[in-house]
């Protein structure tokens, strides 16, 4: 009886595990795009856009440890002084910050005081030394004694050398409890508080030369021969949309970039008057080749592109299966960058929906539901 009821109770426990199934995923959510052929035109430019970056950006940071005592007064709106903040213009030679002196000034003395005794030493050995060479010219002083005075003037020139250098070396360290600006520049980051403790090689300040600002485009092989190092651009700043900035190009890259294929150009811009702050965004336009008629092409935008297995570039299109919509990963061969857009040389065709927001989150074959 045990025996059947055993038997029974398993058959019962292995009838209801087959019964069940899998969970079913609920389909992700997701934005598509029916991607269009964009037709040539010719002798058309295109236009890029970028953000505005310094001539040149330098981390200021101590090269010794120490507690911060204080920063640079400046006068603000309300004409009352308070510390030194992003945003503030600095010339060169200025004191931005300094920490604590009073334990680099005793080492200073201490090395000072010790340098005085080995060079008192050092004087007295070298007299020795004259004395004993005179000695033992008349015969009145054996060899062993003329060397052992010679021995021991060397080792105090070597110790006065030792201790000169302590000297210098505590001297440039208080000199370096005081962080200068080495540049007229504008203030773009600062991490310096008044009492924080800062680490030797930890950036206080980041300065940037705003004189001459710039923008670094990247530009596709069939516009960059016609662009020439010292060619004047006119670049427009959505911040100043009423006037236009007289740029040239400064820099052209000998080698295109290994993803976007394009190939960096940067347009240097006049900065006289600092209207132009660190990060604003500026677009210009290049003409392209006047005698070639720009084929048709597919753009489609960046953050549809995601990487493949096989380490190449694919995208996911919307399919119906079974009255699902289905995301199926498709190769594809990318070209240039055009702003936010790309363009798909090969493995799509015209009227393709393809996935365009949160496609770096599906796998092949997922049910997914486009978002309207």
């Amino acid at each position: 009886m045990r025996t059947r009821i055993a038997l029974l109770s398993l058959t019962v426990l292995m009838a209801g595990c087959a019964s069940k199934k899998p969970l079913k995923q609920p389909p992700q959510g997701v934005q598509a795009q029916a991607i269009q052929q964009q037709g040539g035109t010719a002798g058309a430019g295109l236009r890029f856009s970028a953000a505005v970056t310094a001539d040149s950006e330098a981390p200021l940071a101590f090269r010794i440890p120490g507690y911060v005592s204080s920063l640079k007064q400046v006068r603000g709106e309300d004409g009352k002084l308070r510390d030194i903040d992003e945003g503030d213009r600095v010339t060169r030679g200025t004191v931005l910050v300094r920490i604590r002196s009073s334990e680099y000034e005793d080492r200073v003395r201490q090395a000072t005081s010790q340098a005085a005794a080995a060079e008192a030493v050092a004087l007295k050995a070298q007299l020795d030394f004259e004395r004993a060479e005179r000695l033992y010219v008349t015969q009145s002083l054996t060899r062993p004694d003329l060397d052992a005075a010679r021995a021991h003037y060397d080792s105090s020139q070597e110790e006065l050398k030792s201790a000169r250098a302590a000297t210098s070396e505590a001297e440039i360290a208080l000199r370096d409890t005081s962080l200068v600006a080495p540049f007229d520049g504008d203030v773009v980051k600062k991490t310096a508080e008044l009492g924080a403790f800062v680490a030797p090689g930890t950036p206080a300040f980041v300065l940037a030369k705003t004189d001459l600002v710039k923008i670094v485009i990247g530009v596709p092989d069939t516009v960059l021969h016609s662009v020439k190092l010292g060619q004047p651009v006119e670049v427009a700043i959505d911040a100043f949309p009423t006037r236009t900035f007289h740029a040239r190009v400064s820099r052209m890259a000998s080698a295109a970039d290994t993803v976007t294929r394009n190939f960096d150009v940067e347009v240097a811009i006049p900065n006289r008057e600092h209207l132009l702050k660190v990060g604003m965004i500026g677009s210009l336009q290049l003409a392209g080749d006047e005698n070639a008629k720009r084929a048709p092409t597919l753009q489609v935008p960046i953050s549809a592109i995601v990487q493949a297995k096989d380490g190449k570039y694919a995208v996911f299109v919307v399919s119906e299966s079974g009255g699902e919509e289905i995301a199926r990963l498709h190769s594809v061969e990318i070209g240039a960058v055009n702003g936010t857009e790309i363009t798909v040389v090969n493995g799509l065709q015209t009227g393709e929906r393809i996935i365009t927001t949160g496609a770096n989150l599906l796998k092949d074959g997922q049910s997914v539901e486009v978002l309207r």
